[in-house]
């Protein structure tokens, strides 16, 4: 049997009923892997939209029960995830609908972009993913430049 992995990324639109396509490579996991039937939709801290298969999210909610660490604060997340998450399923043409108040909160307009993120699928707006990037990219240089200069414990 093949790895479940959602990999890869493109741009799509969302109609004016909310109804976005989910890219052939990723509907044909869902569909070979999982029950179509059985997604949900959640938004993270940052504005992403989250697209989990039923058993990934299941096994989401079950790491935040069983987590090493504070027991309030993961059971704030477990609420918060179970609060913002809407059920969905795949219609005969591989759209999802994302209700508007998610695409409001994760301010995502008409353009969007899908990524896929080993377990799940990820909607971003394609200006935040490119500043996402960016930041990161810029986290990292100022990390290598922190490693290599004499300030550094490595250099000690």
């Amino acid at each position: 049997m093949p790895i479940k992995i959602f990999v890869g990324k493109a741009e799509h639109t969302i109609n004016k009923d909310g109804r976005l396509s989910i890219p052939s490579k990723m509907r044909d996991i869902i569909s070979k892997q999982y029950d179509p039937e059985d997604l949900y939709l959640f938004l993270l801290p940052g504005d992403t939209i989250c697209l989990y298969p039923g058993e990934e999210f299941a096994e989401l909610i079950e790491s935040l029960e069983n987590p090493a660490g504070d027991a309030l604060s993961n059971a704030l997340d477990i609420d918060r995830v179970c609060a913002e998450a809407e059920p969905c399923k795949l219609d005969g043409s591989g759209r999802i609908v994302i209700p508007p108040k998610m695409r409001e909160d994760a301010k995502i307009g008409q353009d969007v972009l899908i990524v896929g993120v080993k377990n799940h699928i990820e909607i971003w707006d394609p200006v935040h993913w490119d500043w996402s990037r960016r930041q990161i990219r810029s986290g990292i240089e100022r990390l290598r430049k922190w490693a290599q200069s004499d300030t550094s414990p490595q250099t000690a």
